[in-house]
Order: C-alpha cells, then structure tokens, then sequence
C-alpha cells in the first residue's frame, strides 16, 4: 500500500521549482566621456566641497561603470551604493540653487538597461540618453536592485535558498520604492521625459510589475526550503506554488497594461521563461494538492484524478494557448533546454506515484475515480507569504548642499564685494528667469 508522504522529494522537483533567469544589471555607455568636474568647472571646482564631490563623482561612475561592464553583481550593489548618496547631494545642491547651476559642458548620460533586448544579441537595451540628474539617480537605484536580483540567483544556484530570500525581497522592495515614491516625484518636477525614451527600470509601470516578479522569485526560494524540511505540509506548499503562478501570472498583466512600449523589448527567452514558470507552478499546485488529499485518507479517487491532471500539464502544450510546458523545452537552441532533462526526472517520479496509486485505490480502497477534477475541488487563490519592505535612498544618508557660484571666492586680504561679480571665461550668465528655466531643463531632461 503506497503511502503519499512516504514518496520522497525528487532533486529534479527542487531544480525545476528554484529555475530563475540570470539576472544581470546594465551598463553605462561611454562612461568616460562625462566628467562631473569638467561640466561644473566654472560654478563649483573653486570652491572646495564642491570639487571635492564632483572629484568623488568621477571616480565612483568609473568604478560603478567598471563593475556593470563585469557583471560583478556585489561590486554593482557596492559601487551603486557608494556612488548614489553623492548623485544625490549634487542634484540636491543643483535644486536649491538653481541660479548658479551653471554648466561648462552639457550632461549626457548614457545607460543600457538591463532587463530589455533590444540592444545587441538580444540580451540588453539600446543605448538609452537623458541630461537628468534624475535618470543617473534613477539607473544607479534600480541598479542596486537588480545586483540583489543577481544575487539572488546565485545564492539559488549554490542552494543557499535563505540568502536568495533576502535578495529577492531586498530586490522587489526597491523596484517598489521606484514605483510608489521615486518615479512619481520626478514627474512631480515636470519632466517631459517620456517613458518610453527610458530602459523599462527607470518606469513607474515596469518597476511595480519586476516588483511582483522578484517577490515571485522569492517565494519560489521559500517552496525550496520548505520541501527540504523533515515534514512536508503539501497543502500548504500548493497554495504556495499558486501564489507564485499568480505573482508571474500579474507581472504579465501588470506590463501589457501599464508598460506596454516596454513588454515588447523584453527578451524573448525571458518571455518563455515567464511562460515556462507560469505553466510548471500550475502543475506543481495540483501535484502537492493530490498529495495533500490522498493523505487526508479519505478522497482516494479524488486525489488520483488530481495526479493524472498534474501529469497532463507536465506535457509539452499543443498550441501557444493550450494547457502545458512551452514547447521551448525540447529546443536545443532554447534557454530553457537545460532543464529538460529535470523535467523527464520529474514526469518519471510522478508516473510511479500513479503506478502505486493506482493499484492501492483498485485494490484496496475501491474509490472512484472521477473523469475530471470537480471545479470546487480545484484551488483557486494562492497565498502570497512575501511582501515588500520599506526601503529609502535615505537610509544611506541626508545629502547636504554643497555650492554653486560662478565667482570664486576673495583670496584673503579681501576684494571689492560690492563690485559687480566676475563673469567666468567661457560662460554668458543670465539674469534669474534663465537660470532656474536652465534648471528646470537640467532636471526634466531637455535640451540645455
């Protein structure tokens, strides 16, 4: 007589419920060709905090831009984090004086984003440019959040499952902060950026959807760890597994509706990696709910009918809009080929536990086996056990001004102050209106 919890966890069933998309983060283009302290020359090189900062500026970019270029994830979340109090504390200094915010050259940044492809080789963004501060500020926050996304794959691949908790969670709380508070204030200030000039991080809708997904991520983490225990709850575990289904099921809705432009650069492979999730949790949220009933010891037949359910979804589907594993999965050119082999593993053990079943129910229960799974015994809402947490740029410190004037300041000994203040060479000045419309450019984006 075969007994559910008697049937061990395949390796294969783990492998399969833990597969992720490499996450890597995007790169900076031309990062030498920008120079905080060649732009600011003329309004903030003579005083010495200032030059101070922008000097720490250059060297930060460098070394964040080197780090992206690598994909050294812990090197992108260290650098990034460095790197992002001091962007903070110039943008700061540029908005509370917006008078003598005057720039020698012109601010281009240039990024690729990370989670488009439809830059080259399909596997990053095009080139993407904006003279925001607000963008840099913008790409260096999301950059530390998809390093954490990285991250969390490979603690994942090392079966350090905890780690990838917290790097996941770490992940889909900043892309919520961007969402919910950072991205909403930038368009407080008026730019006129559009969102669809922008990488699909640096968008309000893009950012809430990769939220839901990294939370997803997270969860499937917590399914691992759970399925290594000594006792398994296997109701428990599918209602987990639908709440995954449901988290990726609404990272699709949430992009088509609210990132439209974006949905469509998304990689292909990463498009049947979502599709392949979405399909394999469905099944793993029948196969755990079989599980769960026939060790109630009462629904025999029941319990059966829901294994041979979980075991047609195992199957390569017949059509894109049919029931089952994408038809990806037996392409030796696809990503998701690496884990055939797993699933094969897994269709295996599942026809075993049927095998046993089967004999047990017409041998020595005698339960009937319905044709299909009863709608009221199908479930139907998942639990979603990961939330977000509060995360601020904030919490890596209060920037403080630093100042912006065109005129140096009197050597010692003392000058006229009430002749009229020096023009710097190279720079026309402008009375007031001009200056805080520059400003106003400078952080919407436009032209200067």
């Amino acid at each position: 007589m075969s007994d559910g919890d008697d049937v061990p966890i395949p390796p294969s069933l783990i492998r399969l419920a833990t597969s992720l998309h490499q996450y890597n983060a995007g790169s900076i283009d031309s990062a030498n060709k920008l120079t905080f302290s060649k732009s600011f020359k003329s309004s903030g090189m003579h005083h010495p905090a200032t030059s101070s900062l922008l000097r720490t500026l250059d060297s930060n970019r460098v070394d964040l831009a080197t780090s992206l270029t690598s994909k050294d994830a812990a090197g992108v979340e260290g650098n990034a984090t460095r790197y992002l109090p001091s962007i903070r504390r110039l943008l700061l200094s540029c908005e509370v004086q917006p008078d003598t915010a005057v720039l020698d050259t012109k601010l281009n940044f240039q990024w690729r984003g990370a989670l488009e492809g439809d830059g080259p080789g399909g596997t990053c963004g095009k080139v993407r440019s904006s003279q925001a501060l607000m963008f840099e500020v913008s790409m260096t926050i999301s950059s530390i959040a998809i390093a954490h996304a990285s991250l969390g794959c490979s603690s994942s691949q090392t079966g350090d499952f905890a780690s990838s908790v917290t790097n996941f969670k770490k992940a889909a709380s900043i892309m919520d902060y961007m969402h919910t508070k950072h991205l909403p204030q930038w368009v407080s200030l008026g730019s006129s950026t559009s969102e669809g000039d922008l990488p699909i991080e640096c968008t309000s809708g893009g950012c809430a959807g990769f939220s839901r997904v990294f939370l997803a991520h997270a969860q499937q983490m917590a399914i691992a760890k759970a399925l290594q225990g000594d006792t398994i709850n296997f109701g428990l575990v599918a209602k987990l597994c639908k709440g995954v289904q449901g988290e990726i099921d609404e990272f699709v809705k949430m992009l088509r509706k609210d990132a439209a432009v974006h949905y469509c650069r998304l990689p292909p492979p990463y498009l049947k990696y979502i599709a392949f999730q979405i399909a394999l949790q469905e099944a793993l949220t029948m196969y755990f709910n079989a599980r769960a009933t026939w060790n109630k010891g009462s629904e025999f037949g029941l319990a059966l009918a829901m294994m041979y359910d979980a075991r047609s979804m195992l199957e390569v589907r017949a059509s894109v809009t049919s029931r089952g594993i994408p038809e990806d999965i037996e392409n030796s050119n696809s990503a998701l080929y690496v884990l055939r082999g797993e699933l094969v593993n897994f269709r295996s053990h599942v026809d075993k536990i049927v095998e046993g079943w089967k004999r047990d129910v017409d041998t020595v229960y005698f339960d009937k086996i319905p044709n299909t799974v009863p709608v009221a015994s199908v479930l139907k809402k998942g639990m979603v056990m990961m939330k977000v947490e509060p995360w601020s740029h904030s919490s890596l410190g209060d920037p403080e001004p630093v100042p912006l004037s065109v005129q140096a300041p009197a050597p010692p000994g003392g000058e006229d102050y009430s002749a009229p203040p020096p023009t710097a060479p190279g720079i026309e000045r402008t009375d007031s209106d001009l200056a805080r419309e520059l400003q106003a450019k400078l952080n919407a984006g436009e032209d200067v």
